[in-house]
């Protein structure tokens, strides 16, 4: 594993998941956020350094994860990734909270859109980051790819 590399790419995604749910919660959903006044927990008692904590969390573990597993290179891959990803946060948390909590609908589907958008982003990113290398062929199969004409 290349530190630098994942070390700029964690960072890269953790910048980019700032600016995209400011802008994602604080401007486009700002108006269907409302729904939560009642049950979510007021702006000021909020810990700010445990969002950014969050935050660098996932986006940690989404480089990891692309770092660990993701054998094939290109963007293809990255955003097939990013969806993995995406399914499995919103399983986990939009799924979950329109569960748990009188939330709308239109609200929940929405947070998942928008997460699987920017999940797939963060695919594109690392990918552009982080690229991966090609597998090595096989002397038998370079042989093989050469005498087929390929």
């Amino acid at each position: 594993m290349n530190a630098r590399r994942f070390a700029v790419a964690v960072l890269a995604i953790f910048i980019f998941a700032l600016v995209w749910n400011g802008f994602v919660h604080m401007v486009l959903l700002k108006e269907a956020g409302l729904a939560l006044v009642g049950i979510a927990r007021p702006a000021a008692e909020r810990n700010m350094a445990l969002g950014l904590l969050l935050t660098a969390g996932i986006a940690t573990l989404f480089v990891y994860s692309y770092v660990s597993f993701v054998r094939t290179p290109g963007v293809r891959r990255a955003l097939g990734h990013g969806v993995f990803f995406a399914l499995l946060a919103g399983l986990l948390v939009d799924l979950n909270q329109f569960f748990l909590y009188p939330l709308p609908g239109s609200l929940a589907v929405a947070w998942f859109l928008f997460g699987c958008i920017e999940f797939c982003i963060y695919g594109v990113l690392v990918s552009w980051i982080y690229p991966i290398a090609a597998p090595p062929v096989a002397p038998r199969a370079a042989s093989q790819a050469a005498r087929a004409g390929l």
